[in-house]
């Protein structure tokens, strides 16, 4: 009983942080506070003069750390948490740290150090926050090993946490560390000794040598050398994948970086320093940058950094642009520390308040607006605040103090914005308290106007939770791992890998509708037109599974057995909300207008003129968007022309906005202009005014960029 007696304190330790967010799941998180803990813990109790044994020392302290954790490992277990991978970190956290701490404490002692305790915990500071300061100040990465306390795999909104062969690698060094750093006291001693600091020197010299190739870095040369292609422009220098970026697209997103750059400087008021660059890394995918940098589904601007720079995935390219240019170039008023703002509301809010892009349908008022009640002052306090502003899903903060930023640039001068950006005091800028500011934003959320559609997208947005609220917040199935791996795939363009992973996919959980969908797509896509019918059954209550299996039975067995299966869900279908659904009975009319939307869809087909002009008006709108998705400009600019005069409908908005972005900026101006002209006599939705504003904008700035390219 004596011998329990210690552990109890550890024990409770370990339960009181089941009341913490994320620290109570077994996994990273709690594996980086124990082993912080634990390796100081060591370092202070090896320096001390009386001490002795010091690897039963370490071990006790282990052991101490492991009760602490027991109470999050049986959490773990029954609220079906627990992963591989937690366990993996509670392992190779705590324990190397424990005896790195323990190693050098007991260093600083063998060396009779004046006031041991104090040299130890400076060592370990230093290790802990110095090495670490110092690579982030000097690399763009947003991922970090450190000896102390294990590793930060990156931003927190990327969920999914794996050990990797980079921390092993890591962990490596740090157990050279251990060993050298235990012999170094008596290295001269024996030829034994002698022998193991020099293989333990000799190791750590090689393996610092290969801290690139390991993942441990990402400097900003071996990144642009991994990434291979290189472009430049009068403000920027792109650095993009070569394999993944044709010369068309490149020449594209450079000509969107510079009208970007524009907009944003002239908003804000910018006079931006003459022949100064920014570096645009442009990744393949989500997947490399996640290796390359850490961050995932996460796009980012290291504003720490000295030179101006962002990185994104090509995927995230046309949402994100904007956004993360607004945090490069506030750099220019940000605080002298690290160019930003030490409130995380104001950075995200400004940058989510000029690029507006939280929804395709609704303004962020409009989103804020349809939610009551609307955030407080104390609310909005505490979302431009760092903990606040996550405590909420990112989707929440980004969208509510975009629409609360957006209201200042547009109520008061730029200057007081950016005073209150460098000073993270909105009060002092704009000489009035908070209550008022958010009085008179109110009174804005009052006058906007609303629909249904705004309030589904509202609902939606703000039922969204925080990695601080999950359950589980690393926990991922294998189902959601292989969804993972098909889409990395697709990402790869190696189809032939995507359709396995599916088919891996679908054995596993095929009562998923969702993954039954894309499974029978898939199948659809590639000609099994058989099997994708027989598998879809009548209790797949999932109406588009039921659309794809009339589908198949009109490529297998033609019209009349798939028309009377679309006449038996065609009253779903037209009372269904679902925009996927709006046209799906109009793009089958008839069997003429099912067998063109059929081989357009799964066989690749593309009409030439005559047969453009005899699609209805729904399939010649899919046609068009095929052909812009596919980059196939010169039938995007003979559909564009056949379709000039036609009818407009706001449905299709989303196809227009293409059709005038891809026609400017292939030259085409005068039928760009045609097609804007049909759009404005359109009563459009404000998000959609918005968009088309930004569009006119384009393609008068594109005017001029090219003639000065030409």
């Amino acid at each position: 009983m004596k011998k329990a007696v210690p552990y109890i304190l550890p024990i409770l330790s370990g339960m009181t942080l089941l009341l913490i967010p994320l620290l109570r799941d077994f996994h990273f998180e709690s594996a980086m506070l124990a082993g912080t803990i634990g390796c100081f813990w060591a370092g202070l109790h090896a320096s001390n003069h009386t001490s002795r044994n010091d690897i039963f020392s370490a071990i006790r302290i282990l052991s101490y750390l492991y009760a602490a954790g027991l109470p999050l490992f049986l959490y773990s277990i029954v609220t079906g948490c627990l992963t591989i991978d937690g366990v993996g970190f509670w392992i190779f956290i705590p324990l190397p740290s424990v005896f790195f701490g323990a190693a050098i404490g007991r260093l600083v002692r063998k060396l009779w150090v004046p006031f041991p305790k104090t040299v130890t915990v400076f060592i370990l500071m230093f290790c802990a926050v110095g090495i670490w300061l110092i690579e982030f100040f000097s690399f763009p990465q947003v991922y970090f090993y450190n000896h102390v306390w294990g590793l930060w795999p990156g931003p927190i909104y990327d969920e999914a946490v794996t050990l990797s062969g980079s921390f092993f690698y890591f962990r490596w060094l740090t157990f050279l560390w251990i060993v050298l750093l235990w012999v170094l006291p008596e290295w001269s001693k024996n030829v034994q000794t002698k022998l193991i600091t020099a293989l333990a020197l000799i190791s750590l010299m090689f393996s610092y040598l290969n801290l690139n190739e390991a993942g441990i870095i990402s400097p900003q040369e071996a990144i642009q050398q991994q990434l291979g292609g290189f472009h430049q422009t009068t403000h920027f220098d792109l650095y993009y994948d070569e394999k993944f970026y044709s010369e068309d697209e490149v020449e594209y997103w450079s000509a969107r970086h510079e009208f970007y750059f524009r907009e944003i400087i002239e908003q804000l008021d910018i006079e931006w320093p003459k022949g100064q660059k920014v570096d645009s890394y442009l990744y393949a995918h989500a997947w490399q940058k996640k290796k390359i940098t850490g961050a995932k589904f996460t796009s980012y601007v290291p504003i720490w950094l000295e030179q101006d720079q962002l990185h994104i995935a090509k995927q995230q390219l046309n949402g994100v642009l904007k956004h993360e240019l607004v945090h490069v170039i506030s750099k220019q008023f940000g605080n002298a520390l690290f160019n930003g703002s030490w409130s995380i509301g104001l950075i995200e809010g400004l940058a989510e308040g000029i690029a507006e892009d939280a929804s395709a349908r609704s303004t962020l008022n409009q989103i804020v607006a349809a939610e009551r009640p609307w955030p407080s002052a104390e609310d909005m306090q505490s979302a431009l605040s760092f903990w606040g502003f996550y405590g909420s899903a990112g989707s929440i903060s980004y969208t509510t103090t975009g629409s609360f930023i957006a209201y200042l640039l547009d109520e008061y001068p730029v200057d007081d914005l950016k005073k209150a950006y460098r000073s993270s005091n909105i009060e002092a800028a704009y000489s009035q308290p908070l209550e008022k500011l958010i009085s008179e934003w109110h009174q804005q959320l009052e006058d906007t106007q609303l629909d249904s559609v705004d309030r589904q997208i509202s609902e939606f947005i703000f039922a969204q939770r925080s990695l601080f609220q999950k359950e589980c917040p690393h926990s991922i199935t294998k189902e959601m791992r292989l969804w993972d791996t098909y889409r990395y795939h697709l990402a790869e363009e190696d189809t032939g890998a995507a359709y396995e992973t599916l088919d891996q996919l679908y054995t596993l959980d095929s009562d998923n509708a969702l993954v039954k969908d894309a499974w029978a797509r898939a199948q659809l896509d590639i000609g099994n037109f058989d099997l994708a019918s027989k598998t879809i059954s009548p209790e797949d209550s999932l109406l588009t599974l039921q659309v794809l299996k009339a589908d198949a039975m009109f490529l297998q067995s033609g019209y009349q057995k798939a028309d009377s299966l679309l006449q038996t869900i065609s009253d779903d279908i037209r009372s269904s909300n679902s925009r996927t659904l709006r046209f799906t009975i109009d793009m089958r009319e008839d069997s003429l207008q099912w067998h063109y939307h059929t081989a357009r869809r799964y066989l690749n087909w593309y009409p030439d003129r005559a047969e453009f002009s005899a699609l209805n008006s729904s399939n010649q709108m899919l046609t068009l968007n095929k052909a812009l998705q596919d980059g196939l400009h010169e039938l995007v600019l003979l559909y564009a022309e056949l379709l000039k005069n036609h009818t407009p409908s706001s449905d299709w908005f989303d196809v227009y906005e293409d059709v005038v972005d891809r026609l400017a900026y292939r030259g085409n101006y005068e039928l760009a202009e045609t097609w804007i002209m049909n759009i404005d006599s359109l009563n459009l939705r404000l998000r959609y005014k918005e968009r088309l504003k930004e569009v006119k904008k384009w393609v008068d700035f594109l005017k001029t960029y090219n003639e000065i390219a030409d």
